[in-house]
């Protein structure tokens, strides 16, 4: 009797156990996950090209992608999975995070499927992750984009750049082995192999002491308060002291010795434009123009009118510099000599 009353308890105990979740399948992951990326394409300059990716995170229609020359350059257009287009606005960025949160320009009655910001995971050395991004390009309309398998080989702060660039992101980053950094893969997503949200998959940059090409992903825990933060309207913060440890060309010397002045510094953000070009200057000579906004100094992305200072800084007397602005909507290519 007591036997019997013994299995039945442990029966009752056993159904009144609430079942374990069971984890989805690889095929679920990547449906699910594909969907929510989309493919960009914008105005390639020099040699960067023209795509990128971005992973949306409302089902207003809102994007998370990196802070790259595509979103700088503008003229960007977003492809869905499903093959809609839509061209986007920059809502907000964050220099610190090397982030971008973007708008689909779409009818107010409009859903799209979306990645909920607000969770995340952690992934540890020797994870198994998955990437969705338009690594290849081979994306351009409603086909799925591409999804490749590697692992986390470490989770550490990457001293690395591209040119006069340097990556801003001062917190630990994932490093991963075999999936490629390229121009097509910055903004996708890293998921783990059960779905969840890891990073956003970062650009092509070489780190500063082996100039090895690096593949990294910024873990999306970090991306989360600059996301909320420009989602509600505000500007993200700079707390680091980069901005006053760079060395800055003087709007003296800009005007006396390049022949321009810019807009006044009266936010931390001030964009590049050109306010005044003095004739037969070095300036005047490239065909600079009032109303110009200086989008790039040869592969450098311009963000503020202080980027274009601390750029011109880095030359030396009689280089010659090809400065990308935008002009009346269209994009211009401009030859200067450092004076």
């Amino acid at each position: 009797m007591n036997i019997v009353r013994c299995l039945t308890l442990l029966l009752a105990c056993i159904l009144a156990k609430p079942a374990a979740a069971i984890p989805p399948s690889l095929h679920e992951v990547v449906e699910t996950k594909r969907n929510v990326v989309v493919k960009l394409f914008g105005a390639g300059v020099g040699t960067l090209d023209s795509y990128g990716s971005g992973v949306l995170i409302s089902e207003e229609g809102h994007v998370a992608t990196v802070w790259n020359h595509l979103v700088n350059v503008g003229f960007l257009t977003a492809v869905l999975h499903d093959g809609r287009r839509y061209t986007v606005d920059v809502v907000g960025t964050s220099l610190e995070h090397d982030l971008a949160v973007l708008k689909l320009n779409s009818d107010d009655d409009e859903v799209f499927p979306f990645l909920d910001w607000r969770t995340s995971g952690k992934a540890a050395p020797g994870n198994a992750v998955l990437s969705f991004s338009n690594i290849y390009r081979v994306a351009t309309g409603n086909e799925p984009v591409s999804v490749v398998h590697g692992v986390v080989a470490a989770e550490t702060v990457l001293d690395a750049g591209l040119g006069r660039w340097e990556f801003p992101v001062k917190a630990p980053v994932y490093i991963i082995d075999a999936i490629t950094n390229n121009s097509g893969s910055a903004g996708g997503l890293l998921a783990a192999a059960d779905g969840t949200t890891l990073g956003l998959m970062g650009r092509e940059i070489r780190h500063r002491d082996t100039d090895m090409w690096v593949n990294y992903a910024v873990p999306w825990s970090i991306l989360k308060s600059p996301i909320s933060t420009i989602l509600e309207g505000r500007t993200v913060r700079t707390t680091s002291s980069g901005e006053e440890d760079r060395k800055l060309i003087s709007d003296r010397r800009l005007t006396s010795e390049f022949g321009f002045t810019l807009l006044p510094h009266v936010l931390d953000k001030t964009p590049a434009y050109i306010d005044r070009v003095v004739p037969d200057s070095v300036a005047a000579t490239a065909k600079l123009r009032r109303g110009d906004l200086v989008l790039m100094v040869d592969e450098t992305v311009i963000q503020s009118a202080n980027d274009l200072r601390a750029a011109l800084a880095t030359y030396r007397k009689g280089q010659r510099v090809s400065l990308t602005v935008n002009r009346d909507a269209a994009l211009q290519v401009l030859q200067l000599r450092v004076p």
